[in-house]
């Protein structure tokens, strides 16, 4: 009789942990594992954010350039480089801006995307700055999607659903763009560096810069001159600066034109005070175009307000 009672009370013991492993099982199939997910890494803040976007859950993303980095003048160490190749995909935007990737494309055994090349940027070729254009960051989106299923075909499909949700998202972006900036008082803003070409040519206003393409340019001082005679000339109220760059030569016009500083986010990076805030590019954009609306003055803004 205890033999037996034994017996059944392994036989019960096991049953309870079959049913256990059972349950396991079906919760954690409800995702992927992280060693079958696909490794992909980016170069830099918008990439990052729309690949994450359309890999979803199949996609583990390495944003190659650190919180806080300008990637302008960033160079990976040795060691990061070294896991990017490992990375089954590399992205990154164009030889203008990084040009450790070019190089390093050239030993990377998987796929390999340089987005600039699948962008309609002939506006402007040597600009690399068009995901700061929702229309043209569509046509970002759909090439990364693109390259996410030629490396994994078996979540196609999820990868194109995860890009068109996204894409309606950049879509809903450029009509608030439009309407927010229809009816401006002002046409002309002077930011910190020359990154807004393309936002400029998309919504209509005039775009004027403190350095060049790249924010390390110093600019002459005949061009700060002619500047702070447009901002007192034009009466402009304010001198657009960055958050990853220095302030320094926007503070100095707006000092000598009793002009105020104002940010506008050339996204190319996030500090780790946005990431802990939970910003990313939808957010950043639509805090760039109600700053856009107040120095243009645009209807439905109130100076005083700010």
């Amino acid at each position: 009789m205890k033999r037996n009672s034994l017996v059944r009370k392994t036989l019960g013991i096991l049953i309870v942990l079959l049913l256990i492993a059972g349950l396991y099982f079906t919760i954690n199939s409800r995702t992927v594992p992280a060693t079958s997910k696909l490794t992909v890494s980016t170069s830099f803040y918008p990439l990052y954010d729309f690949t994450k976007n359309v890999g979803g859950e199949y996609v583990e993303v390495t944003n190659v350039t650190p919180p806080g980095a300008e990637p302008h003048d960033y160079e990976p160490s040795p060691q990061v480089l070294s896991k990017v190749l490992r990375a089954k995909v590399l992205i990154y935007n164009d030889a203008h801006l990084e040009k450790w990737a070019v190089n390093l494309s050239k030993d990377h055994s998987g796929v390999v995307l340089e987005v600039g090349k699948s962008v309609d940027h002939s506006s402007s070729p040597s600009d690399p700055h068009y995901w700061l254009d929702p229309i043209l960051a569509t046509q970002m989106v759909t090439v990364i999607r693109n390259s996410l299923s030629k490396a994994d075909p078996a979540h196609a499909a999820a990868f194109r659903d995860n890009a068109n949700r996204y894409i309606a998202s950049l879509r809903k972006l450029d009509g608030e763009f439009k309407a927010g900036l229809q009816s401006c008082t002002r046409r002309t803003i002077i930011t910190s560096h020359d990154a807004f070409g393309y936002l400029a040519r998309r919504y209509n206003f005039t775009l004027r810069s403190i350095a060049g393409l790249s924010p390390e340019e110093e600019p002459s001082a005949e061009k700060l001159a002619s500047l702070s005679k447009i901002v007192r000339t034009e009466h402009i109220p304010y001198i657009f600066f960055e958050s990853l760059v220095s302030p320094r030569l926007a503070d100095t016009i707006a000092r000598e034109t009793n002009a105020r500083t104002l940010v506008l986010d050339p996204i190319e990076g996030l500090s780790n005070a946005q990431q802990r805030q939970g910003k990313n590019y939808l957010t950043l954009q639509r805090q760039n175009l109600k700053n856009l609306r107040l120095a243009l003055e645009c209807d439905g803004t109130n100076d005083s307000a700010h």
